[in-house]
């Protein structure tokens, strides 16, 4: 069995994606990306990701619009979300919140900043559902 957490990226930003995901996936994480919002939905429901991290500026279906579908969804409603976003504008945080957003990481940002955030969020999480 395979305890790995996984975690879903959806960023258009293309290179800085991969390269979190390599990062990401040398510290032990099993990890999905996606840089176009249009295909990523259904992506996730096959990868159930105990996890995402998810830009708020994306072309064709922004970030908030992508919570919302994903609140929507019984498979996808519990799954966290960490914001990543260049957004600092305290309405497009509080709003990400109220959308269930878990964490708000703003960019640029430094690897031990999004560890702290995703340790915060799942630790919450897997206390929660246990």
């Amino acid at each position: 069995m395979d305890n790995k957490v996984k975690i879903f990226i959806l960023d258009d930003e293309e290179e800085a994606l991969y390269l979190l995901k390599k990062v990401l996936t040398i510290r032990g994480f099993e990890v999905e990306v996606s840089p176009d919002s249009r295909v990523a939905f259904e992506r996730i429901k096959k990868f159930n990701p105990c996890l995402i991290l998810l830009d708020l500026r994306m072309p064709h279906l922004g970030g908030f619009e992508f919570c919302e579908m994903l609140n929507k969804d019984a498979q996808t409603q519990r799954i966290p979300i960490i914001i990543i976003s260049v957004f600092v504008d305290e309405a497009d945080i509080k709003r990400a919140y109220q959308l269930g957003a878990g964490g708000y990481v703003k960019k640029p940002f430094t690897l031990d900043q999004l560890l702290r955030e995703i340790d915060k969020v799942i630790g919450y999480k897997h206390v929660q559902a246990s």
